[in-house]
């Protein structure tokens, strides 16, 4: 019977999400998004009763789970997903003096951006090994999703009485994740060996895969209830060596002042120029704005959202506000501008550097590709973001792809 205390909770936030959906769509389906700022107020204060009532619901949780934790024994090892714990049957620490203890830490697994994740802070998964012996023990640590990942490896020496944490995120292979367009699962082996002895345990567990194309703003850790902000993996997304992309960037080459596109050399004035191009480029490809996010395989407090690739979009002439901003974002760095993917909450928009390493944003609403001209759909994304700087400050999401690109975030394809 579930905690009366967390059921509450969860209506809560059922009932601020469904209030903040409606507002999301009544303030973005609009020709003009930043058109009404008492709309745009509504949704910040509506937005921070949602944080609110997460924060509070999820410190329920991990309070209600440290209290299950307590009151398990402490042998326990036996089938099923717990708390993010992977248990299976194996020998235990009274008849080979190691005890293990392996926990998932992320489900499901995001397949278009997983390979650029850190091992050591965003693992898979964690394997804790505690030598309770009067010996020390050799131990190897092995993971692989079968079929789809190579073999990953740990080794190390375990002190008498001490333990050690063993971070795992086998690597996938990239001809096969590129065959993933819909959400499957797979199977993760994981095995401990003594490699003075024998296995000491070798199970096998069940994971789901999202679909290359599943892009996230936020993923709740299932060991520990935390939330963290994965949304700086859009730069994933922005992919300016597709063919479809540089032929778009050609195009625009024939409208733009003085037939070339140069990026931050030559006359600063000239950048919103480019811009401009660029967006007439995509204006030419007749992208229009559809509002196609369903995903599916999302756990529980995960937010995730169907994201086309720029090809898919240009092939396509379809774009939902990310699409769009990933797009127009493909195509000013595949000419040496550096552009920013903006989120806000329920929403996205694109950005762009006045000049190298000013530090000086311009603004752009794509949604607005298809039905508004430059300087129109320019002044939209001022307005935004100058209205959420007012009403939400704290929710606006600047990622520079010039940023993200040194923090490892590469292109997709």
């Amino acid at each position: 019977m579930p905690d009366p205390d967390l059921s509450a909770l969860q209506r809560e936030v059922d009932q601020q999400t469904r209030l903040l959906q409606g507002l999301q769509m009544s303030v973005f389906t609009q020709p003009d998004p930043a058109g009404n700022s008492d709309l745009l107020a509504q949704l910040a204060a509506a937005d921070a009763k949602l944080g609110a009532a997460r924060a509070a619901l999820t410190a329920a949780r991990a309070k209600a789970e440290a209290a299950t934790r307590r009151s398990d024994s402490a042998a326990e090892t036996d089938v099923g997903f717990s708390g993010g714990a992977l248990r299976g049957r194996m020998q235990g620490e009274h008849s080979t003096g190691l005890a293990v203890k392996c926990t998932l830490r992320m489900d499901p697994l995001p397949t278009g951006a997983y390979h650029l994740m850190d091992p050591e802070t965003e693992p898979l998964l964690t394997v804790e090994v505690t030598n309770v012996s009067r010996e020390i023990r050799r131990i190897c640590v092995k993971a692989h999703l079968e079929g789809l990942s190579a073999q990953a490896v740990r080794t190390q020496e375990i002190a008498p009485k001490k333990k050690a944490a063993f971070h795992l995120q086998p690597t996938l292979f990239p001809e096969r994740t590129r065959d993933i367009t819909e959400i499957q699962r797979a199977t993760l082996h994981v095995v401990v060996e003594d490699l003075d002895g024998k296995i000491e345990s070798h199970n096998t567990y069940p994971i789901t895969c999202l679909a290359r194309t599943a892009s996230f703003n936020a993923v709740r850790r299932p060991d520990t209830g935390e939330m963290l902000d994965l949304s700086h993996y859009y730069g994933a997304w922005v992919t300016p060596h597709a063919n479809t992309v540089q032929e778009r960037i050609r195009r625009a080459v024939e409208l733009a002042p003085e037939r070339r596109l140069m990026g931050y050399q030559g006359d600063p004035e000239l950048v919103t120029d480019q811009v401009a191009a660029l967006y007439a480029a995509l204006r030419e490809a007749e992208i229009v704005y559809v509002n196609s996010v369903i995903d599916y395989g999302a756990a529980v407090g995960m937010t995730t959202q169907r994201t086309r690739l720029p090809r898919e979009s240009i092939s396509l002439r379809s774009a939902n506000c990310i699409d769009g901003t990933v797009l127009l974002a493909s195509l000013m760095e595949g000419v040496s501008l550096n552009p920013a993917i903006v989120l806000v909450p329920g929403h996205a928009f694109v950005g762009w550097e006045v000049w190298d390493g000013a530090d000086e944003w311009r603004f752009l609403e794509t949604t607005m590709i298809g039905s508004a001209d430059f300087e129109t759909a320019c002044k939209s994304g001022q307005r935004q973001h100058e209205q959420f700087t007012k009403y939400n400050r704290d929710k606006i999401k600047l990622h520079s792809l010039q940023d993200l690109r040194a923090r490892g975030v590469w292109p997709m394809e």
